[in-house]
């Protein structure tokens, strides 16, 4: 009761059918049949009866209310509320001082904590060990870097110089899959996306080693197409087999290992840049719609018009190669 009032507008209105208001929020059906119950000396009747279900109360023993959910903003609702996170409290801690003129100082920022509430129910459930939460299948997320630029961690008061004669300043997930196409033949025969189908990453040792049991599914790290040659080594990881080096990845002789047989060394043509790689492989398109948009365009736009709409097409990012576009427009 606030104010004297019900907080959730009880008692409703009597309504012959069950609809829906103008935010999509049900209203049920309460019938003004004239029955009606009395507790604690108050005469109760449909308007005050809270949407339940009979059989759950029955079964979970507990206070339960019930919701038709079939609406988009109502479904928005719940599943907001079920991952909105562990539950919170805020812990006031109130001291005061004074300094040399004995005016108060209170310290605002330290006076309020937000805390991690564990509830009864909840303490009960980890200390069972039951399972907090289940994913299947498992899903490994694949990291990758262009040579020499992978993730370092240190600590704050680490030197530099410890930090650069780490063994593991190296060891990455991806670097370490070169060392397993080194090691295991089953290996050189997936790809990164394939390889936690075969091997599991053991991040104690940072190595990559044959799985035993179960398997899991490869998700590379998503990178927007402006990121450049790091855009074209991920598109080049969903197709290249066995690699044990980055200029490995470069290299293309127009085919590809599919048997134990067939796995040699990479001796086809190596390429600059992934890039490069890419376009051998026939991964990205050949520019050729936008030269012809550009050439129509040119029959009747001003070459202000012609200069603008490059421009756009810069921007946008569409362009596989513009160096290329440009030549071929350029006159």
């Amino acid at each position: 009761m606030v104010n004297g009032r019900c907080s959730k507008h009880f008692p409703k209105k009597f309504v012959e059918n069950s609809k829906f208001d103008a935010d999509t929020y049900p209203i049920y059906r309460r019938r003004d049949d004239g029955k009606t119950i009395t507790k604690n000396g108050i005469h109760l009747d449909n308007r005050y009866v809270v949407p339940h279900n009979r059989y759950l109360l029955l079964i979970y023993k507990a206070h339960m209310n019930m919701e038709w959910c079939n609406q988009s903003r109502s479904i928005k609702y719940l599943f907001k509320y079920v991952n909105k996170g562990n539950d919170r409290v805020t812990a006031e801690f109130y001291k005061t001082t004074s300094n040399a003129d004995g005016v108060q100082l209170v310290d605002e920022i330290n006076m309020y904590y937000a805390c991690r509430y564990v509830s009864a129910s909840e303490a009960t459930w980890r200390l069972l060990s039951f399972e907090i939460q289940c994913r299947n299948p498992p899903v490994e997320r694949l990291s990758f870097h262009l040579p020499d630029s992978q993730t370092v961690f240190f600590q704050d008061d680490e030197d530099v110089e410890t930090v650069l004669n780490k063994e593991t300043l190296g060891q990455s997930m991806f670097t370490q899959w070169f060392e397993a196409n080194k090691t295991f033949q089953e290996a050189k025969l997936l790809t990164y996306i394939e390889m936690p189908n075969k091997f599991v990453w053991k991040k104690n040792i940072r190595q990559w080693h044959p799985r035993k049991r179960g398997f899991s599914i490869g998700r590379i790290f998503y990178v927007p197409p402006g990121t450049g040659e790091l855009y074209y080594l991920r598109c080049l990881l969903n197709i290249v087999r066995g690699p044990t080096t980055f200029s490995d990845i470069r290299s293309y002789n127009g085919v590809g290992p599919t048997t134990f047989s067939d796995i040699r060394s990479y001796n086809g043509v190596q390429y600059n840049t992934f890039k490069e790689a890419c376009y051998a492989r026939g991964l990205l398109q050949d520019d050729r719609e936008y030269v012809d948009a550009i050439l129509e365009a040119s029959h009747f736009a001003t070459p202000h018009s012609l200069r603008k709409l490059f421009v756009t097409l810069l921007l946008s990012n569409t362009m596989a190669r513009p160096e290329v576009v440009w030549e071929k427009i350029y006159f």
